[in-house]
């Protein structure tokens, strides 16, 4: 049912602005249907439905009302008209609220656009918005605070969201790597908006525990020590506080006992990643400035994440990536090194064991002709203890050590499982017994995990933390220098995250002595999978599955496609009745919902469902399934079983039942507990998807089943384990092989070396450069580019095709260009690095020339371009990632003639 207006603000908007604190019975907070001097009050076309007062009398909002079913935004003359005529009896103009109920929209008439928002401002939270609209000092007029945010791309990245904010915009998102300082910069803009007096009350959002008590204690604390602050809790909150940090977990239940203006700016670290539409649901509450930071590179951010923080052209608001800040010295690279046993490439098969390892099996009770595993399996469906007892014996030669060259430096080993990690961690204290403390299990399963990080991060021991997930993202050691990956990963921003454990630079490191020679220039990943780390964002493939709310619904809507032509039968009626179950779970407060509960409102009225067409079933399909993203406090596995069932219903009804929905229920229920079968009321169901006449059930006793079983499926046992361990020996087989181009040839290692060795043999047998600088004689910037060139094309093709990750894998080095790889291979100590000669010419090039500051900047810019493609174009000045200085910072900042300069400059280096 659509209200009239006097229903829609007697049901609908007098309730929500008592939800707003306000005494509707208090005159001296609330006037109702005010005349406005100039107007007259019939027919209402002079008088404000609402006004909002200051203890001082004042007005401080009015709220322009309409009926349900008309937008109020046809109210906006009426209500500029209203507040004009306000202001002229006091010494400000009153916001304003425009609602019919479901929709609402606050208006700083004048100063800012009109924007829908979640519910009505409470008195304080309208006093907070006058005061900022007052005394607000534009952002970009203050300075950085350089105690806090010191270095020149995070003092862009406030002057980016400044400028953004400044503009009118009311969201940002900014893209920072891991270790270049994420927080710390968003503790800068945060002092910057508490001197402009753009923000007085700032809440700080994570989606994990560790990230949240880091910015409360190492950041809130250190960087904003007499702003006063406090964490979200369920059970208790304190609104006297200017800084507040909080989970996204929490703030999901509790966020509605803030008003939807209680914040002035709301900044979500990394909170998008998770449980995505419980995220949206609480941005979108709060009227708030609102500043997304991920260090999730911008390739890999999906696209409503763009959506979310109104960046509509999938580029962020600022973005510093991770190459940049170690082309930049902030962040620290990786070499790369690989290995794999041979149970890992060939597999374990019986029929391939020797007699002596066939014996092994056979006294462990294990058939030997039994025993066929992929190498993929190890450690899912099989463990062989002598294949990790070899894998620590290669982690511990190779590894980093620390200063004494003794032991080793601070290292995360990312294991498959909870029972893996303690298998690695036991298995390393029988090999290693001198070390009872080098190891630590540190998962989500461990008890005081916390503690546990503390131990890991501050104290000697343990120097090796062996983790499930939990150790991924979000937690800094800054003296990790090792990175173990014993498993696969098959997700890029996973692994992006992974690897950021290890960048944070040497200026981070509190503890030298746990780094080698005392310094960190560098940090080691030893990869056992053949993980692919420079996979490209265009080959990720990311799965996204539908709510299982969302998917008991859809087949629910086909079931009742079945009916269409049979509305009245109980078949029909029963799959109508759990569809509207379904949908008056949805909550309709949520504010997500009400901003389109107006287009399906239908759907909770009788009438509705009298009568039903496919028109009807299109409707709920695609306006109201989405809509039960949004149903919280689902029971997973509950959820899950009934969507089993239901599918069964609709597979026996259209064709027949498939026997993996069939076996799927058949096992859920076998691992029921005993009560359940001795359950009277429970028995017949639980033993009739036991039977063969599952195949053939009616509708009524499948959803018998539903009413009997589903919400027993959290009690499930278990599944039994297959799950083999076995000790047979095993061997380092190769240390990796190089894929050499589109066909793929592998290459043992070994043998890519010698190919390597000889070709750079017969180049430094003939080279100028390499004769003159044998013969002691000074060689130009311009002969050390023409070595490089000729480097890369004689050993860029062929049987070589060597490139920089090649080296890696290969050699062990980690370097930029074949000069550097040259001068490591051959000793040639003045030999210096293609990027040292490019960047001594490019600071040549700029000292020689009067540019300005944006000139520079750019130029600097310029030559990272550069340096990763080893060429300039004229069309590189105006494409990523030069095109953030705008589609036209070329022809404002540069001449053609200095362009052409640039360009014949760059093409003399050109590699």
């Amino acid at each position: 049912m659509s209200y009239n207006e006097a229903n829609t603000r007697k049901e609908l908007i007098d309730r929500a602005l008592v939800q707003a604190g306000w005494t509707l019975e208090d005159s001296n907070q609330v006037g109702i249907e005010i005349p406005v001097d100039g107007y007259n009050a019939e027919p209402w076309n002079g008088v404000t439905d609402y006004c909002l007062y200051q203890p001082n009398g004042e007005v401080i909002a009015v709220v322009e009302a309409k009926r349900q079913s008309r937008d109020p935004r046809v109210a906006q003359q009426q209500v500029r008209d209203y507040v004009t005529g306000i202001e002229k009896h006091q010494s400000f103009r009153p916001f304003a609220f425009m609602s019919n109920g479901d929709k609402t929209f606050f208006w700083d008439v004048g100063n800012e656009v009109k924007r829908q928002v979640a519910g009505f401002f409470s008195l304080r939270d309208l006093q907070n918005l006058l005061y900022i609209r007052q005394n607000k000092i534009p952002l970009q007029q203050l300075s950085v605070n350089l105690a806090i945010a010191n270095r020149t791309y995070q003092q862009e990245a406030i002057g980016r969201v400044s400028e953004r904010f400044d503009e009118g915009h009311r969201r940002a998102l900014v893209v920072m790597a891991t270790g270049t300082g994420k927080t710390r910069t968003i503790m800068a803009l945060i002092e910057v908006f508490l001197r402009a007096n753009q923000a007085r009350t700032v809440l700080f959002v994570a989606d994990r525990d560790a990230l949240v008590r880091q910015a409360l204690d190492d950041n809130f604390k250190v960087y904003l020590p007499n702003e006063p602050r406090d964490r979200i809790r369920t059970y208790n909150v304190d609104y006297s506080k200017r800084l507040y940090v909080g989970t996204l977990q929490t703030l999901i239940k509790c966020y509605k006992k803030f008003t939807p203006g209680f914040f002035d700016l709301v900044i979500f670290d990394e909170s998008h990643r998770s449980i995505y539409n419980q995220f949206r649901e609480v941005v979108e509450y709060f009227d708030a400035r609102i500043i997304g930071l991920t260090a999730t590179p911008a390739d890999f951010i999906e696209r409503n994440t763009f959506q979310v923080f109104r960046c509509s052209d999938g580029i962020p608001t600022f973005n510093y990536p991770y190459r940049d800040a170690v082309n930049e010295g902030y962040l620290v690279d990786y070499s790369l090194y690989q290995a794999r046993t041979r149970f890992q490439r060939e597999g374990i098969r019986g029929a391939n064991l020797t007699e002596e390892d066939r014996n092994t099996l056979i006294e462990q009770g294990l058939d030997p002709d039994e025993i066929d595993y992929e190498g993929t399996e190890l450690e899912r469906t099989v463990s062989n203890k002598d294949t990790l007892r070899r894998q620590w014996e290669e982690i511990m030669e190779v590894c980093h050590k620390d200063e004494s060259g003794q032991y080793p430096g601070k290292t995360i080993v990312f294991a498959v499982s909870q029972n893996h990690a303690l298998r690695l961690a036991s298995l390393f204290e029988e090999m290693y017994p001198q070390y009872p403390d080098m190891v630590q299990v540190i998962t989500s399963e461990m008890e005081r995990t916390d503690d546990l990080i503390d131990r890991f991060k501050k104290e000697e021991m343990p120097r090796i933390a062996i983790s499930v997930d939990l150790l991924d993202t979000g937690v800094d050691v800054p003296e990790v220098v090792n990175l173990v990956f014993m498993k696969p990963v098959h997700s890029l921003i996973k692994m992006q995250q992974m690897i950021g454990r290890g960048t944070r630079s040497h200026e981070a490191c509190r503890y030298l002595h746990r780094l080698p020679n005392g310094h960190k220039d560098e940090f080691l990943i030893i990869d056992f999978w053949e993980n692919d780390f420079e996979k490209e964002p265009s080959e990720e493939t990311v799965t996204q599955n539908l709510p299982v709310t969302v998917k008991i619904f859809n087949t629910r809507l086909k079931l009742l496609e079945h009916y269409l032509n049979d509305q009245q039968s109980a078949a029909c009626q029963q799959v109508i009745a759990d569809l509207r179950q379904q949908i008056g779970q949805i909550p309709r407060d949520a504010f997500s919902v009400q901003q389109v509960y107006s287009q399906v409102e239908e759907a909770w009225t009788d009438g509705f469902w009298r009568y039903l067409t496919q028109r009807n079933i299109d409707f709920l399909r695609t306006q109201v399934a989405p809509l039960l993203r949004f149903v919280a406090g689902v029971d997973v596995a509950e959820a899950t079983f009934t969507n089993k069932v239901e599918r069964l219903k609709l597979e026996i009804l259209t064709d027949e039942a498939k026997p993996g929905t069939l076996e799927s229920i058949a096992e859920d229920v076998s691992r029921l507990p005993d009560f359940v079968f001795e359950d009277s009321q429970r028995q017949d169901s639980a033993n009739f998807c036991l039977s063969h006449r599952l195949r053939t059930a009616t509708p009524q006793q499948l959803n018998r089943v539903i009413a009997d079983l589903a919400s027993q499926m959290k009690n499930r046992r278990q599944r039994p384990s297959s799950f083999v361990e076995i000790d047979l020996a095993d061997r380092i087989a190769t240390s990796g092989y190089i894929t050499l181009g589109e066909g793929g040839e592998q290459v043992y290692v070994e043998e890519y070396r010698q190919r390597v060795e000889g070709k750079v043999l017969e180049i430094v047998e003939n080279h100028p450069t390499i004769a003159a600088i044998r013969n002691g004689e000074a060689v130009t910037d311009l002969q050390l580019v023409a070595l490089e060139r000729t480097l890369r094309q004689e050993l860029g093709g062929g049987n070589v095709q060597l490139s920089e990750s090649n080296i890696r894998k290969a050699f062990n080095l980690k370097v930029n260009s074949l000069l550097a790889f040259l001068r490591e291979l051959m000793e040639i100590e003045a030999l210096p690095d293609y990027q040292e000669v490019v960047r001594r010419n490019f600071e040549e090039f700029i000292a020689q020339r009067q540019f300005n500051a944006n000139q520079i900047r750019f130029l600097r810019a310029v030559q990272n371009v550069f340096l990763k493609n080893r060429r300039l174009e004229v069309a590189d000045l105006y494409e990523e990632p030069l095109d953030r200085f705008g589609e036209d910072a070329v022809e404002r900042w540069f001449t053609e003639e200095e362009v052409d300069e640039l360009i014949e400059f760059t093409g003399q280096f050109a590699a």
